[in-house]
């Protein structure tokens, strides 16, 4: 991902080749200045600091986020899980594809789309895709996100701290639970259906594949189904890739053998049975699986998502596990979520990793982990690790390290060259090691080791810099407590390694440098489990709700970071991955258990046990300060399985959504299943707040209160109502989300103490503009649209060039979007744009685009024609996240400067160009 933040605003040209793409915008902060916000009243307090770097420091800038002209096209009718008629459906497509006939328009239906969401995906160019959304046969029109894929690293193999973490290890030696009858769709990059682990032969040139794309029961060449896998298919075939031109065709294939690693991993999390005692064992042991392929070589589209969705849902599945997202999507509308919420409705438990886009800031759990009634998982730290280890002389014990990714691994054997380290530093007040400026390794002694010290630049920098001043290796020790794996990206050169180590390893070695000694590192295969000082903290990476329509979320946590599971056995049979994709598999198992104890939970009922008895973790970033971590970033906490099956007592619901406002009144339910009457305290426990910049927010103490009876007595085999009045902190503060914990501890200790999490916005959520950003409390940065050129000044254009783009920033969501062309002179109207549930900008440095043409949107008979010649004036409507249509104060409003469209073969006036229409003055 690249960021451009030197070319002068004028010179800037606009890349032609997605309509939706994301592009750069130089220069920002000399061309915006700021405005007044909303006030803060006497009682509000300064932001608490952090004692680590919020993700956002390490933000690196915005991919692609869309597929090059792909839209998913919905209709009215209900999908046929929710009672829609497929005379309906098919009425609809029929009405969709003569209406596409006489508009003249260039729409290729790509999948049809029935079951758990009604509509296509289709392709088509911008301009057709704007005119397909005004088809009265048409109730909306999306664009296909683009969905990475997960990159792996690479160790030895560890998973039982995790389990232990959430007591699935408990859950099967003390309760006898394993998954049996319980299977679980890992829509992911395939599984190695081979591994021993995953009820595999373990020999890889055995091979597995499905009758056909409508009968996906995968059975060996002499007809023999999977011991474990029941059901595959490989949706995109080898070589795939959704951010390629070249490559973004699926080739669909019957064999869902995973070539990367990531689904692999994912399912042994789930399910593997270890078969030696080198192997290990998941958290459903004796779960089926299903192998759901979606990505190949790069990354896959929402349209196949959906695909694999409908096909699990086709073939049983009791658990579906997408450890994918998409992120900065609305909740509901969007395809993927609505096919996720379908999926509920029909009993089948839906499992979404929450995102690993913190660095994007608030409001970034990923699609479709914001589908109301999954359940969505944020990533926490593993408490030990295994590890690699250098052997020191001069240190009695081995400094254990993990890979930097990008670059070589370590040898195994033998002695490194001696360690230097680059000069001293100052940056930001902090002197270090740090090397992030060439001029650091200036008396670098060539064919040395390179330590250096972790903050203030990327790993990658650390790294050419070092390999400039001719490092033959390059350890960095981590700035925070722990053992860290980084990356360097594509920056790694042949022959020079790198490691990362702890802040202790670290330290060690810099006191032995710095008193004189020549300090080698002896390279070994040896391993050590460690323990994290980061264990059961949230992960860095995992993202911060709440939805963006003031939903709760995430729903839980589990173990995430530095998991260990099965690996394809090309790569070496096991690997450890970082990620809530790793997450996510936790409770996918988990939700099997639970199922295999209980077979009639519905899905609704799984959440909202799960989330009674997790346990709320630290604020990551301050762990020793006192404080719980935001209910809207972990949820209600670390899961505890065994505790969640044994429990006899629940609170409903689950969760609270408090909306916006001062706070909110609610009502909760306590069931009690046992035998003898158990009587509660109500209390309360509030969680660190966010407010301000969307993209690096300030933190805020908690100050809400909840309010109610003292103490409630539920009788056995009886239900009991909590009326409840939950208030939000009073700061005044803008865009301030806030959250907590609701507590009911009973008297005596024969019981569990249940939990539900809640959640809310400070003040009148309409109140956040979209134009723009508050950059600190009281500040808001003017962040207007503008009109962009299509070609640069004295370039001669021969086709059909673009007449003007609007690029516009969105602090956050629109709920609507309207562009319209007005003739200055006539004031004809034409419709340029129309767009509902739009995503905000990823950064404050990126813009979206909005181009148009100089043509109509549909024509009576001859298609979309070029509008009459003249100066016009573009106009941007934008209605504000969650607004009133018909509030005119919820409409954030752009008019463009003028100017002119020209038609086919004509020169715009004073600009000597001919062209179909250009921009002449603005």
């Amino acid at each position: 991902m690249t960021r451009n933040t030197d070319e002068d605003d004028s010179a800037y040209r606009l890349d032609r080749r997605s309509a939706m793409k994301l592009a750069s915008v130089a220069g920002l902060g000399a061309v915006f200045g700021t405005v007044s916000g909303t006030g803060r009243d006497a009682r509000t307090p300064d932001p608490i600091d952090p004692d680590r770097e919020p993700p956002w420091d390490g933000r690196e800038g915005a991919s692609d986020r869309w597929a090059r002209d792909r839209w998913f096209v919905a209709f009215e009718t209900d999908p046929r899980v929710r009672g829609g008629e497929s005379a309906a459906q098919a009425d609809e497509r029929a009405r969709f594809r003569a209406d596409v006939r006489a508009e003249g328009l260039g729409v290729t239906e790509r999948r049809d789309f029935t079951r758990l969401w009604n509509g296509l995906s289709v392709s088509a160019e911008f301009g057709d895709a704007v005119a397909m959304s005004a088809l009265d046969s048409v109730a909306a029109v999306y664009p296909v996100a683009i969905v990475d894929r997960p990159e792996p690293v690479d160790t030895s193999p560890m998973l039982e701290t995790a389990l232990s973490m959430t007591g699935a290890d408990a859950a099967q030696s003390e309760l006898g639970l394993t998954g049996d009858g319980r299977s679980v769709a890992v829509i992911d990059t395939g599984i190695d259906y081979n591994h021993p682990d995953l009820g595999g032969s373990g020999d890889q040139s055995a091979a597995y594949t499905a009758e056909s794309e409508a009968d996906r029961t995968l059975t060996g060449p002499a007809g023999d189904v999977h011991p474990r896998i029941s059901h595959g298919w490989d949706y995109v075939g080898a070589g795939y890739d959704a951010g390629d031109p070249e490559a973004d065709e699926p080739n669909p294939d019957p064999d869902p053998m995973d070539p990367q690693g990531h689904g692999t991993h994912v399912s042994g999390i789930v399910g593997a049975d270890a078969a030696d005692e080198d192997g290990v064992t998941g958290v459903a042991p004796d779960a089926t699986l299903g192998a759901y392929k979606i990505f190949d070589t790069g990354s896959s589209t929402a349209e196949i998502i959906v695909a694999a969705m409908e096909d699990a849902y086709a073939d049983g599945m009791d658990v579906i596990n997408m450890s994918l997202g998409a992120s900065l999507q609305w909740g509901q509308a969007y395809p993927t979520t609505a096919a996720s919420n379908e999926l509920v409705s029909q009993g089948v438990v839906v499992v979404n990793s929450a995102g690993n886009e913190a660095d994007l800031g608030a409001w970034s759990l990923s699609a479709p982990a914001n589908a109301h009634d999954v359940i969505s998982v944020a990533s926490a730290e593993n408490t030990h690790l295994t590890a690699t280890a250098f052997g020191v002389p001069g240190l009695d014990e081995p400094v254990p390290y993990l890979e930097l990714s990008g670059s070589e691994l370590p040898p195994t054997e033998g002695e490194s060259a001696p360690l230097a380290l680059p000069a001293q530093s100052e940056i930001g007040g902090e002197a270090g090691y740090f090397g992030c400026d060439p001029a650091d390794f200036a008396d670098f002694p060539e064919g040395h080791v390179a330590l250096i010290q972790r903050g203030h630049c990327a790993f990658a920098q650390k790294y050419e810099n070092a390999v400039a001043a001719g490092a033959t290796g390059v350890v960095i020790f981590n700035n925070v407590a722990g053992l860290f794996s980084g990356t360097i990206q594509d920056a790694g050169v042949e022959g020079v390694w790198g490691a990362g180590i702890s802040d202790t390893g670290g330290a060690a070695l810099v006191d032995l440098l710095e008193s004189g000694e020549t300090v080698t590192l002896d390279f070994t295969d040896e391993t050590v489990t460690v323990p994290n000082p980061n264990g059961g903290l949230l992960s860095s990476f995992s993202s911060y709700g709440q939805d963006v329509e003031l939903a709760f979320g995430p729903s839980v946590t589990a173990p995430g970071g530095l998991i260990t599971s099965t690996y394809p056995l090309e790569f070496g049979g096991y690997g450890m991955l970082s990620g809530t994709s790793m997450a996510a598999p936790h409770v996918a198992g988990s939700v099997a258990l639970a199922l295999e104890a209980e077979p009639d939970l519905d899905p609704i009922d799984v959440r909202d046990r799960l989330q009674n008895v997790a346990e709320p973790q630290p604020w990551s970033l301050a762990p020793d300060a006192g404080y719980l971590d935001h209910s809207f970033r972990q949820g209600a906490g670390m899961i505890q399985i065994d505790e969640t099956i044994t429990a006899d007592q629940r609170a409903t619901p689950g969760q609270l959504s408090l909306g916006d406002g001062t706070g909110a009144d609610a009502t909760v339910t306590l069931t009690n299943d046992g035998e003898t009457d158990v009587t509660y305290e109500l209390g309360h426990a509030g969680t660190v707040g966010t407010a301000g910049n969307s993209f690096s927010p300030g933190f805020y103490l908690p100050d809400s209160s909840v309010s109610g009876p003292e103490t409630v007595t539920v009788p056995a085999g009886e239900s009991a109502s909590v009326d409840l009045t939950i208030s939000a902190p009073a700061y005044g503060l803008p865009n301030h989300q806030y959250g907590g914990y609701v507590t009911f501890t009973p008297t005596d200790e024969a019981h569990d103490t249940l939990r539900v999490p809640y959640s809310g916005y400070e003040g009148n959520y309409q109140d956040l503009p979209l134009f723009g950003y508050y950059a600190a409390a009281d500040d808001f940065v003017a962040m207007e649209p503008r009109l962009q050129r299509s070609v640069d000044e004295g370039e001669a254009v021969d086709d059909a060039a673009t007449v003007a783009v609007v690029e516009a920033f969105f602090g956050h969501y629109p709920q609507e979007l309207r562009i319209t062309a007005e003739h200055e002179r006539t004031g004809q109207s034409f419709t340029v744009l129309e767009q509902t549930y739009a995503p905000r900008s990823p950064d404050p440095e990126t813009y979206y685009e909005y181009a148009w043409d100089g043509r109509t949107q549909a024509g009576e008979s001859d298609g979309r024609r070029p509008v009459p010649k003249g100066r016009y004036t573009l106009t941007l409507e934008a209605l504000r996240t969650l607004g009133d249509p018909e509030n005119p104060a919820h409409w954030d409003t752009w008019e463009s400067p003028t100017f002119y469209v020209s038609p086919p073969g004509q020169r715009a006036p004073g600009s000597g160009r001919s062209s179909p229409g250009l921009p002449a003055d603005e």
